[in-house]
């Protein structure tokens, strides 16, 4: 055993609660390799084969019972995964073989919470050793204390799932949306206001489109596309607080996030006048992995600058900025974007090639009803980030407390149920 193998399982200052017991993992359950599964022999069926990263497949038999555990064995290391039915766990998982009297979901929550990828061996393929992992020193409850502290857990998890399915759903919607509005739009006002469909179409670059609208390349209807640069020095130069400075992390899809803003001195913005940000302009990230992600600034933004990796249009007063942002964003502008990447590698845009993007052009009215209607579905998705947020921060805290004993709770106590999912 190495060293370092030797520190992670010696516990030195593991404090015990009142009525629970510590010892060894092995002590409380034991894990075992899962068993080859080739490809070729899997059959049809609806037991679950688990892997080292999840749920991979499905045979028509089981080697083991459930409520199972399992976890990576060799390649992913630290997910932790949960079944109530039989499964078949392959050799690169690692599946609780005996749970000695403790309740698995309990025992799913406690591995994940000592955090195996710790344990992780291997300079080219990582491993987890199962024996090293059986002689890490943990604290357990009673049984019917980790009865209750499972399902203050599930109910948080359950809440959780209810989350991600409406975001799923959104999500789903926008994008179906998308391709609706950027083809067949929404319509014409009549005389009292009221939107009719467009019934006639007509042939563009662009496919299909209603007949009043036209299609013009993307520099007909800005002032400007360009980028900044890096602050010679680079991370170096960055400030804690300043003029900030907007890197391709910070665009996202649909939105700015200034979770780690880089700031430059007033100094350096000045010297980089030419790519300060002004309100609304829209962001296009055009190198690296996250090309072609597209956010607006918000208009009471205030002063900022752009590097590099983020390249700024902005339209003129006439091109509704918000449209512009959601097409980049759809599929359809996405396609701009993949056509200049030869090979399907997303290396790089230049602004050339930006300029010539291929954008449908609706009469201002509609624009501004299209990206209205976005807009609400973005901002749906919004509050159900931040919810979800705030679930997976009460969940890890719960863990933290209730896993280690710091918070104790009552085995007579009540456990919410998860609120029941909306489709609202």
């Amino acid at each position: 055993m190495s060293q370092k193998q030797t520190e992670q399982v010696a516990e030195t200052e593991l404090v015990v609660p009142a009525g629970w017991q510590s010892g060894e993992l092995l002590s409380f359950l034991e894990l075992q390799r899962g068993v080859d599964l080739p490809v070729q022999e899997r059959r049809h069926g609806d037991v679950r084969i688990f892997g080292s990263n999840g749920l991979l497949g499905f045979h028509d038999r089981s080697v083991v019972g459930g409520p199972g555990v399992i976890t990576g064995r060799s390649g992913t290391i630290g997910k932790l995964f949960y079944t109530e039915d039989e499964y078949w766990p392959l050799n690169t998982s690692l599946y609780v073989k005996g749970f000695k009297g403790n309740l698995p979901k309990y025992v799913y929550y406690k591995l994940s919470e000592i955090r195996l990828e710790k344990f992780s061996t291997g300079t080219g393929v990582p491993t987890l050793n199962r024996n090293v992992v059986h002689k890490y020193v943990v604290t357990f409850p009673p049984l019917l204390e980790q009865e209750k502290i499972a399902a203050i857990l599930t109910a948080v998890e359950n809440k959780l799932d209810v989350i991600a399915r409406q975001i799923e759903a959104t999500q789903t919607l926008k994008g179906g949306l998308m391709q609706t509005l950027f083809s067949r739009g929404v319509g014409s006002q009549d005389a009292n206001g009221h939107w009719r469909p467009h019934t006639e179409f007509k042939d563009s670059e662009l496919g299909e489109i209603p007949v009043g609208w036209r299609t013009d390349k993307l520099h007909s209807h800005v002032t400007k596309v360009g980028s900044g640069v890096t602050p010679r020095g680079g991370s170096d130069a960055y400030l804690s607080s300043g003029i900030p400075l907007i890197r391709s992390q910070n665009v996202l899809i649909g939105q700015l996030s200034l979770a780690d803003v880089a700031y430059i001195s007033t100094e350096q913005h000045e010297k980089m006048r030419n790519s300060a940000l002004m309100p609304c302009d829209v962001l296009l990230n055009i190198t690296g992995a996250s090309i072609g992600r597209c956010a607006i600034l918000p208009a009471n933004f205030g002063e900022g600058n752009v590097n590099q990796h983020v390249c700024i249009i902005r339209p003129l007063p006439s091109f509704n900025p918000n449209f512009l942002c959601h097409y980049l964003n759809s599929n359809a502008g996405q396609n701009q974007v993949n056509k200049f990447q030869a090979g399907g590698n997303r290396e790089g845009l230049n602004y050339q090639q930006i300029r010539s993007f291929d954008l449908p052009v609706p009469p201002a009215i509609e624009q501004n009803k299209i990206s209205g209607i976005l807009d609400t579905v973005n901002s749906k998705l919004r509050v159900l980030g931040i919810k979800q947020n705030h679930y997976q921060s009460l969940k890890r805290g719960l863990m933290q407390k209730l896993l280690t004993g710091e918070w104790r709770v009552k085995v007579d106590a009540v456990v919410l149920d998860a609120e029941p999912e909306t489709t609202s």
